[in-house]
């Protein structure tokens, strides 16, 4: 298998996989992204078969997953952690790199001319491709939106405030037209092809242009007002999440009650509870002394509190329920749970509540893909605590407070798919919130990522978020990606801010992922055109 693969070879394909990675949170090197990107193109066209060549991208994000994804494996090796985590993030590391494969692929095929040249077409085909290849990745329910190129650039805030029309996709198709003309400059300088200085001058300035167009940009973006603002609290417990689902779960809503009381003053119109901060089904009978300790404060302080929760639905219409719902021992009635953002309102019962049933579950943790075409596959994974199995969301709701306040609600692994959040807020969302669980990562490199990713969804859609974490990282984040009263890993915290309402759209909220379907088009539509050239050459 590596019988063609000289030393020089290894080295770029090890070093654009280290580049790649180290270009994500929370390491801070963006800036290695362009250097990863142009040892990848110099391996896709210098490469001789179609083994070749996809073997070489395979190892690049190999390597890069080994850097940057690792903590999924190692997550499994904390104290109290399911070794089902390992195994999970080995099977990441290994099965992930094939989603980058395609875009290199395609180039080697569009590349090459029969005088051993590169087609400059072929080229600019590739950042098109890249995007498109980003795009598709996100449709279906095997997809893990991840290491897009543009997710590196979180830190780089500056350079990325145009997603406001493009989303994270146009940052990623930025970075590929300047890696793709930063291979074209240095593969024409190394073999001598550029004779005139001036040359070089004008194509350095041409690159330098296109890498600081976004600041230009900056300068006349448009600004979206607020209507008002609107105070929100945090509430950050900091349970041990293999711990929760078993530990003294009385304890447990006494804390929350305590924290709650802290920041619950006379102007806080809402206060936010991480994901599955309830880890029971809150409306089942057995548990409703536990309810009515929240319940009850609720009305007392008088404030809607948003709370993370496992939710149960018993089909009314068995004969409707899906092929792959759950079956009660005793009754033999079907059912299905859900994980679910609930906002318990003052004054109302446990029956009356607005609600949001999670729709982007995690590939086997929380859900086999494709389960409801294959039932028998449900079973396959199972935790024990408590998130397993889910089934997928259908309801698309967004929440309001006091009949005026309207906003949206992602769960955790939502929070990483932007057309999706867009849709949440082009129905009217005046703001965000974000509940997630990262306590399975612990300080690892999972938790800092999770969180400066949804820098680009409050800059897609310039809403303020208010993102509220088991375990941290809790923050708040402004329309521009700006972080404010971030809290620390593995403390317990309470957070509150006044946040800004803006009703004003984004182009991008929208219209969603127009722009990278555009790329899919003109990508296809370039690599054919080089296909038929490169065809008649022959």
């Amino acid at each position: 298998m590596f019988r063609n693969l000289n030393k020089r070879t290894l080295i770029s394909v090890v070093c654009s996989g280290i580049f790649y990675g180290l270009s994500f949170p929370p390491v801070n090197f963006y800036f290695l992204i362009y250097f990863s990107i142009i040892l990848l193109i110099g391996l896709a066209v210098t490469s001789k078969s179609f083994s070749q060549v996809f073997l070489r991208s395979y190892f690049v994000f190999f390597t890069a997953s080994l850097v940057a994804i690792s903590w999924i494996s190692l997550s499994g090796m904390r104290q109290n952690a399911d070794t089902f985590l390992i195994f999970a993030g080995a099977a990441v590391i290994i099965i992930y790199p094939l989603f980058f494969v395609p875009p290199a692929v395609l180039l080697y095929y569009a590349s090459r001319k029969n005088d051993g040249r590169i087609s400059v077409l072929a080229l600019a085909c590739f950042p098109f491709l890249w995007t498109g290849m980003e795009y598709l990745s996100t449709l279906g329910q095997i997809n893990f939106p991840w290491l897009f190129a543009g997710n590196s650039q979180t830190y780089n805030l500056n350079k990325i405030q145009f997603a406001e029309f493009t989303g994270v996709f146009g940052v990623s198709f930025w970075i590929c037209v300047i890696s793709v003309m930063g291979f074209y400059f240095f593969r024409k300088v190394s073999d001598n092809s550029w004779k005139s200085f001036t040359r070089i001058i004008l194509f350095l300035v041409v690159i330098a242009g296109i890498y600081f167009l976004p600041d230009a940009f900056n300068s006349f973006r448009k600004n979206y007002p607020e209507t008002g603002k609107i105070r929100v609290g945090i509430v950050q417990p900091n349970i041990d999440p293999w711990k929760k689902w078993g530990g003294k779960q009385d304890d447990l809503i006494l804390d929350y009650a305590e924290q709650i009381r802290s920041i619950s003053e006379s102007n806080t119109k809402l206060i936010i509870l991480p994901e599955t901060a309830l880890p029971y089904y809150f409306r089942e009978r057995h548990f409703e002394e536990r309810f009515n300790i929240l319940k009850n404060l609720c009305d007392s302080i008088n404030i809607p509190l948003l709370i993370g929760t496992p939710d149960l639905e018993y089909y009314k219409d068995q004969s409707q329920a899906p092929p792959d719902a759950k079956i009660m021992r005793n009754s033999g009635l079907k059912y299905d749970t859900y994980n679910t953002a609930v906002l318990f309102e003052p004054g109302k019962e446990k029956d009356d509540f607005q609600k949001h049933y999670k729709i982007k579950l995690v590939i086997g943790s929380e859900r086999i893909p494709y389960q409801e075409l294959f039932p028998f596959t449900k079973n396959l994974i199972e935790w024990g605590v408590g998130i397993g199995n889910w089934q997928i969301g259908t309801d698309t709701n967004l929440f309001m407070i006091d009949g005026r306040y309207k906003f949206n609600t992602a769960i955790c692994y939502e929070s990483v798919y932007p057309g999706f959040y867009a849709k949440f807020i082009n129905k009217g969302a005046e703001f965000s919130a974000i509940i997630t669980n990262d306590g399975w990562w612990g300080k690892f490199f999972g938790t800092y990522q999770h969180n400066m990713f949804a820098v680009f969804r409050a800059i897609e859609n310039r809403r303020w978020i208010a993102r509220c974490a088991n375990t941290g990282i809790s923050d708040f984040i402004d329309p521009e990606g700006n972080k404010y009263d971030e809290t620390n890993i593995d403390v317990k915290a309470n957070i509150v801010k006044d946040i800004g309402l803006i009703e004003e759209k984004t182009f991008y909220t929208v219209y969603g992922d127009l722009f990278s379907q555009l790329c899919v088009g003109i990508g296809a539509g370039i690599f054919l055109i080089s296909i038929v050239i490169r065809t008649k050459e022959n």
